[in-house]
């Protein structure tokens, strides 16, 4: 069974755990935090392995966090290369 076979088995987990630590890295990211900075906190590899941090990678919820986070970068480039 290869990475991405396990990957697709922890997505969309039921555990309380898992749930907890998609809410958590969401929430980091939308204060800011950059998703490699939150991955590596001890919060989440005291209780991930680097597997199950892989996994939060795919979940809808850590993925629209991490798209708007950089829409939300890209915009405000743009418009200081606008001088707004």
């Amino acid at each position: 069974m290869g990475i991405q076979d396990e990957v697709s088995k922890l997505v969309g987990s039921s555990s309380a755990k898992h749930k907890r630590l998609i809410e958590y890295v969401v929430r980091q990211v939308r204060n800011d935090r950059h998703l490699s900075d939150v991955l590596e906190d001890p919060y989440v590899t005291n209780r991930l392995t680097p597997l199950e941090r892989r996994a939060l990678l795919e979940e809808p919820e850590v993925v629209g966090a991490v798209q708007q986070d950089v829409l939300e970068d890209m915009r405000t480039r743009l418009e200081s290369v606008l001088g707004r």
